[in-house]
């Protein structure tokens, strides 16, 4: 089917869509692409590559990384940053080649999930350090006889050039247990909220070898902070960057004058004491973000897993909350005697109950706020991406093909300067895409001025007559509620039959254009029956 370049408007089409769209897994590549998500690439991982997409789900570029990464990002110069093992990390240009990559040599330290380029240039990464069972228990840890970690948590500067580790903070330093007053670490968990719990790591996860589980991260350029993720206790946690790290495994130094004592911390004051099972709002998450434009600007988001929520008869869910944080210009975080940090309740929260938004993943994902007030959310246990208005309906939804647990993906706007002179003509689907989604959409359905086209739906026939009152040809092309092309033809009859004999019930969108004139009309339908 043609369409005249001066009367197609945008190759978008805008619908609402029922809650029931968001509780389908969807095929594989696009699903749904509408005028209100945010116009951008995507870059998402399917081990061993990683793909870069438009908004139609068309492939603009891709990376070969290996069968060993974790998170890659798109730096503003075009490189593919990731880690790519447990010393190395790796950045590849726009065109495959390795453009730089540093190792460290500390054979007792892996760095995991994530990596960040600080205004120095130098990698910021979250790290574990091996410790033997009975280093544990001198912490303090409860041994049962069974199982216990073999990691501790931390993060670490690592020099772009050497691969030397310049900076440490680690979890081990700044812990408490309140159970033996003979063990290490024994101290009231109220009088120490900036301390950590070795009592609250959680087994229901999994027995596996983490403690605290730092499994996300992001840094704050102007306070010199760093907001960490640790999952195994639900809460997330703040910490200054500003020290040395003789001053990070201390409690005194830095900007805060803390050392590298937590500075604010927020998801589950049960763990210091202050709060109980009524406080809790994280339940196992991913990616706390700062935000960073617009009016949210300062808030923070966090991708909520949700696992082992307690639920009362509904469906397990994510949530993604954003809250405002209790903190001054000076990155200084305000917390009342005896009481927990704020805030008690999120801002806003996308979930089935507020935003009637449905998403589950019990591990990976992430959630971040684009510029254009959206939120787009990585539900990364099946791989689905999607981008929600502010009021929680889906403007954007890819399904990465061949995908679980991933990771996290990302979304640039095209203005981001990685793409500034490159070659973005798409390439087709990527491999493994079974989505036949065709992005050649108007914004609207009507009829502008002096269109002659009518389009009406005979439900006992289960057709829609396409009629053309200049009596010239038409072509046409039909499309579903979820934007989806379906089929298309042309005549040169003023007057056309499309079936939907073959179509289950709902919404279909019919577009017609006159052959001669290219005038268009494009009309909602309801199939019933």
């Amino acid at each position: 089917m043609r369409f005249s370049s001066t009367t197609l408007l945008v190759v978008l089409f805008t619908v609402l869509i029922s809650s029931n769209f968001a509780k389908a897994q969807g095929q594989s590549g696009i699903n749904l692409n509408t005028a209100e998500a945010l116009a951008s690439y995507t870059l998402y991982e399917t081990e061993p590559m990683v793909y870069l997409v438009d908004n139609c789900g068309q492939l603009i570029n891709s990376w070969n990384v290996g069968l060993t990464f974790h998170h890659p990002k798109l730096l503003p110069n075009g490189n593919l940053l990731f880690i790519a093992g447990p010393f190395t990390i790796r950045e590849l240009d726009w065109d495959g080649n390795v453009a730089h990559e540093v190792s460290h040599d500390d054979l007792e330290l892996s760095i995991e999930y994530e990596v960040i380029t600080l205004p120095n240039q130098n990698y910021l990464c979250a790290a574990r350090r091996n410790l033997s069972q009975s280093g544990f228990i001198e912490l303090g840890y409860n041994w049962d006889g069974t199982t216990s970690p073999n990691v501790t948590d931390g993060v670490v500067e690592i020099d772009r050039e050497t691969g030397e580790i310049v900076w440490e903070w680690n979890t081990r330093d700044h812990v408490i247990q309140q159970r033996d007053p003979s063990a290490n670490n024994y101290g009231i968990l109220a009088d120490h909220p900036e301390l950590l719990n070795l009592d609250a790591i959680s087994k229901f996860d999994w027995t596996f070898h983490e403690s605290f589980m730092i499994n996300s991260m992001d840094y704050h350029p102007e306070f010199d902070q760093i907001v960490i993720s640790l999952r195994k206790i639900s809460e997330i946690a703040i910490i200054d960057h500003s020290t040395t790290t003789e001053q990070a495994a201390g409690h005194t130094g830095g900007n805060s004058g803390k050392g590298g004592d937590l500075l604010y911390r927020w998801g589950n004051p049960q763990n210091y004491g202050r709060g109980d099972t009524l406080d809790r709002q994280l339940f196992f998450q991913h990616n706390p973000n700062w935000i960073t434009h617009g009016p949210n600007t300062g808030r923070m988001i966090i991708y909520d897993n949700g696992l082992n929520r307690p639920l009362d008869g509904e469906e397990d869910y994510s949530t993604v909350p954003v809250i405002s944080l209790p903190v001054d210009e000076n990155g200084v975080y305000t917390l009342e005697e005896g009481e927990a940090y704020g805030p008690a309740f999120p801002f806003v929260r996308f979930s089935p109950q507020e935003t009637n938004t449905q998403f589950f993943s019990s591990y990976t994902s992430g959630a971040e706020l684009l510029p254009n007030g959206n939120v787009f959310i990585t539900e990364g246990r099946i791989g689905r991406l999607l981008e929600v208005n502010p009021s929680g309906e889906i403007v954007w939804y890819f399904r990465a093909p061949l995908s679980s647990f991933l990771y996290r993906a990302e979304k640039y706007p095209l203005d981001y300067p990685a793409f500034a002179g490159r070659d973005l003509t798409p390439v087709g689907p990527p491999p493994d895409t079974d989505s036949t989604y065709d992005c050649m959409l108007i914004t609207s359905t009507g009829e502008p001025e002096g269109s002659t086209l009518t389009a009406n739906y005979h439900p006992a026939e289960q057709l829609i007559r396409l009629q053309n009152g200049s009596g010239n040809g038409l072509s046409w092309k039909l499309f579903d509620s979820q934007g989806r092309f379906l089929r298309s033809g042309q005549s040169d009859f003023q007057q056309v039959e499309v079936s939907l004999a073959n179509l289950p019930n709902g919404m279909y969108v019919v577009q017609a254009e006159d052959l001669v004139s290219g005038k268009y009309a494009a009309k909602k339908v309801v199939k019933y029956y």
